[in-house]
């Protein structure tokens, strides 16, 4: 269950991304015909080869690959279509964001 539904631009949520996504919260994140559903590892917000960076490591939750990702959310904001964000802080209310 879902406590609140967003709409956004990608550049807000690269921005929601960078300032809410913290270790161990769970993510469901559809992006560039990729569905990654797992736990978050680190938030890498270091610049990578001279360039602004938002890294996400992510342990994929998945029937057929468990593995780990990295994906880096500044090189692929246009290609965000929705996430679900369920913080680990149970106090924090879970969001899900489609992107326009």
């Amino acid at each position: 269950m879902v406590d609140k539904e967003l709409t956004m631009t990608s550049d807000e949520v690269l921005d929601y991304i960078k300032n809410n996504f913290k270790e161990f919260d769970k993510v469901d994140i559809a992006y560039n015909r990729v569905s990654a559903k797992g736990d978050v590892l680190g938030v890498d917000l270091s610049d990578f080869r001279g360039k602004p960076s938002c890294r996400v490591m992510i342990a994929l939750d998945g029937e057929i690959i468990s593995d780990t990702i990295e994906v880096d959310f500044e090189e692929y904001k246009e290609d965000i279509i929705e996430l679900h964000h369920y913080p680990k802080d149970e106090s924090k209310e879970s969001v899900y964001i489609e992107v326009i």
